[in-house]
């Protein structure tokens, strides 16, 4: 166990952070080295991105990494941590690392009959190492340790059973899971639990619960900004810390659920769905981290546009010709972006694993290219007010021919007018909607609501790879962008340019949602 304290203080001074206050208590473990399961890249990361920015909104944060957290280290420091939180105050507990499931240590308290559980380094699922796990059950116990008049975060960066919802390419990069298997614990040092059916992790009343993924799903680390890291965990820090008047301890708990689920979709490509969800002693109005913790947004500056030109090696064939400003040739796989294989003709993002379009020639190679920057920055465009939207049936790879939907989430709170953006997978700009026609009768006027507004149904032609479908809302029509749209054949970038130029002060609120197709 180790506390920041002078090198976090210090960073808070460089950014003029308030004096830290205790009354916001935090326990923040990351395990990335495992004895006897795969190795984690992203997860020390993710609990040094959020210890960092929990100080800097004057918590007093434990941050237990790798050999550290042991079982007995972390539920000593939860009870620790959390019996210091008092009326008004706050105690945030995030982990980042491998989930496993087990068989239900209390017969009938799960639907599916197993406990979903963290599991630190030294776990095995025998003997002593078994002894390195916490089940959902006991962290629910550890939360009757909280005040009832305190208020909780809970963020769980793991998977705990399901599939990839999309295969990986085998030209990409492996994906690496924070999903440790299902088994069942042998020679187990651990007592049962006492009887806490129906306390589980997300059961507490005052507690906001952040799980990564669906029960369904598994999720992959992802590569932000040359750094591998949890897409959940990356977006809890940046919505915590807010800049460009978002984000935030102020920002209450209805625009938390919605960024937090939308940016770790789009951070993901869409392979995962996280929940956010809260006990009945949290309103959808009520602030993230309560005004009580006097807690303030560090305002830190937005992330400049993501420009650089991606690095492409050719995995077959001989390409002719240079790509200029739009990219760079070389010579290794594992520094290049991605992967033109030009046996067939495609282009795989070598991170992600997905195959993102078809391209024969340089010619075709480079609007290819400059449209993956320009996704890129969107995906990673952390600090905007987001939509949520969705691709039915599912987020998987949609063969030609076959039908797919699209739905947005309907605005909130007023009607606003949409927009929609399709950033093909050749680099085309195509404005989708609304039409002349539907504008001249206000069908882009969408009221305000629960659910989803279904926008309609296309079929899968070619050509085929990753198309990147942007929603935009806005208080009044923006006519200005569907003149400059309907004016010629703006690029990719520049279309981002401009969104980013529109966002501030609420103009805009900003969706993707990428569709990924094969033959």
């Amino acid at each position: 166990m180790r506390k920041l304290s002078l090198f976090l203080a210090a960073a808070a001074l460089l950014l003029h952070a308030p004096p830290a206050r205790a009354d916001i208590f935090a326990l923040v473990v990351g395990v990335d080295a495992y004895e006897t399961l795969p190795s984690l890249n992203g997860a020390t990361n993710d609990a040094k991105d959020l210890a960092a920015t929990l100080a800097l909104l004057g918590a007093d944060v434990e941050l237990l990494l790798d050999g550290a957290a042991t079982r007995q280290a972390v539920v000593d420091a939860f009870r620790r941590q959390a019996g210091r939180a008092g009326p008004g105050d706050m105690f945030v507990f995030t982990y980042a690392g491998h989930g496993v499931q087990e068989p239900q240590a209390i017969p009938g308290d799960e639907a599916d009959g197993l406990d979903e559980t963290i599991v630190f380094s030294g776990f095995a699922w025998n003997t002593a190492g078994a002894g390195e796990r916490l089940r959902d059950n006991e962290i629910g116990e550890l939360l009757t340790g909280l005040h009832p008049e305190a208020r909780g975060l809970v963020v769980v960066d793991s998977c705990h059973s399901g599939t990839m919802t999309r295969s990986a390419d085998p030209r990409g990069r492996p994906a690496v899971t924070r999903f440790g298997g299902i088994g069942r614990i042998s020679e187990d040092p651990l007592p049962p639990p006492a009887s806490t059916a129906g306390r589980d992790m997300s059961g507490a009343r005052n507690v906001v619960f952040v799980a990564a993924a669906r029960d369904t799903e598994q999720i992959p680390e992802v590569d932000i900004s040359g750094a591998m890291r949890g897409a959940v965990s990356w977006s809890v820090a940046r919505a915590l810390a807010g800049a460009d008047d978002f984000g935030g301890p102020a920002m209450p708990l209805a625009q938390f659920q919605t960024y937090v689920r939308a940016q770790a979709r789009a951070l993901s490509g869409a392979r995962q769905t996280p929940s956010v969800t809260a006990g009945d002693g949290v309103g959808l109005d009520a602030a993230v981290i309560p005004a009580s913790a006097g807690a303030t947004a560090m305002r830190l500056p937005a992330a400049p546009l993501d420009d650089r030109p991606p690095a492409v090696f050719v995995a077959s064939g001989r390409a002719k010709g240079g790509l200029g400003e739009d990219g760079d040739f070389v010579a290794d796989r594992a520094a290049a972006d991605l992967i033109w294989d030009l046996d067939v003709g495609e282009v795989v993002d070598r991170a992600g694993a997905d195959m993102i379009a078809e391209a024969w020639t340089v010619a075709e190679l480079q609007p290819v290219l400059r449209k993956w920057r320009a996704s890129r920055s969107l995906k990673t465009w952390a600090l905007r007010r987001h939509v949520e939207m969705r691709i039915s049936p599912d987020d998987g790879r949609h063969r030609l021919g076959e039908t797919i939907g699209i739905s947005v989430a309907r605005p909130t709170g007023a009607a606003a007018y949409l927009t929609v953006v399709n950033l093909a997978s050749t680099g085309e700009v195509q404005f989708v909607f609304p039409s002349v026609r539907g504008r001249d009768v206000d069908a882009d006027r969408i009221p305000p609501g629960e659910g989803m507004e279904f926008l309609g149904e296309v079929k899968v032609v070619r050509p085929i790879g990753a198309d990147h479908v942007i929603a935009i809302y806005a208080p009044e029509r923006p006519a200005a962008l569907h003149a400059w749209l309907e004016a010629g054949k703006p690029t990719a970038e520049a279309l981002i340019a401009r969104l980013r130029a529109n966002a501030a002060g609420d103009r805009y609120s900003v969706g993707v949602a990428p569709i990924y197709t094969t033959p």
